[in-house]
């Protein structure tokens, strides 16, 4: 029997090469379009279809985090080939993933560690990415809950949206914010704090994003070493390559993730959102 295995939902939107290559298992959130129209994020769907059809869609589609079967389900299934199951989740602040997680292994007999990221998309590769280091290390799962502890008070996660709308349409700002946001052609810079977004600046054009995430990031640095970096887009590699660059410069750091931000977030952000995710070493 194998002896840690690495669990997460699909708000990670992990690589799937990235997933295959470690053994990553994923349980998805699910999108539920007008009519009924159900897809799990992930699985029935993939970025591209999935931004093609919010792009289409009057009604914005409703988000869904996993059931306590779809946890019970995937996590028996992992302890009959692993001992122990680290399980690492979007921010509890954000979706109620978490807290069926921990259901699930309230009601388990196993060895299951749940872990909030307190961050969203591939900022949470950063906490999978050091979890599979230290299994390979030979690390049990307490250890390795222990060591993403420490990721979490040193990792920094901003990102920014190309557009207003998805956030006017799910009533996360009002109509007069979005109509001189449009005009005005802003776009927002938000941060995860706590485990919660937050406001961080607005710029007007691609240009000055590029340059406020490299100064924020900086500044959130206080001197510490980059470790690790990971950057998403939202069915804009050009712009996500470009910020991928960016940072890699700035920092002297090669990104170690770099992919599409999927549905579940999507639906928030919508089209040409970027987000960018950097963990330090310990103060």
């Amino acid at each position: 029997m194998k002896d840690v295995a690495i669990v997460t939902d699909s708000t990670a939107d992990l690589p799937w090469s990235f997933r295959g290559s470690n053994d990553i298992k994923v349980v998805p959130l699910r999108v539920i379009f007008p009519r009924g129209r159900e897809y799990k994020d992930g699985v029935d769907i993939d970025p591209q279809d999935f931004y093609n059809l919010l792009q289409k869609s009057k009604a914005l589609p409703k988000t869904s985090q996993p059931s306590l079967e779809d946890f019970l389900s995937l996590y028996s299934q992992v302890l009959k080939e692993y001992r122990e199951i680290v399980s690492i989740h979007l921010s509890a602040k954000l979706s109620g993933t978490f807290n069926v997680a921990e259901l699930a292994r309230e009601k388990l007999e196993g060895n299951i560690h749940v872990f909030d990221s307190q961050t969203v998309s591939l900022a949470i590769g950063l906490y999978i990415l050091e979890a599979v280091e230290k299994a390979g290390q030979g690390l049990e799962g307490a250890q390795i809950i222990e060591a993403l502890k420490k990721v979490r008070e040193n990792t920094e996660t901003i990102f920014s949206l190309s557009t207003l709308t998805y956030l006017y349409r799910g009533g996360r700002i009002g109509r007069a914010k979005k109509l001189m946001g449009s005009i005005l052609n802003i776009k927002p810079i938000l941060r995860m704090e706590e485990g919660m977004i937050t406001a961080a600046g607005r710029v007007r054009s691609e240009q000055q994003m590029i340059k406020a995430l490299v100064e924020k990031f900086k500044n959130l640095a206080k001197g510490r070493k980059p470790l690790r970096l990971a950057v998403a887009h939202a069915v804009n590699e050009k712009l996500g390559l470009k910020v991928k660059e960016a940072l890699e410069s700035s920092f002297n750091l090669k990104c170690a993730l770099f992919g599409e931000i999927g549905a579940t977030l999507g639906v928030h952000g919508g089209p040409g959102a970027i987000g960018a995710g950097m963990c330090f070493e310990e103060d």
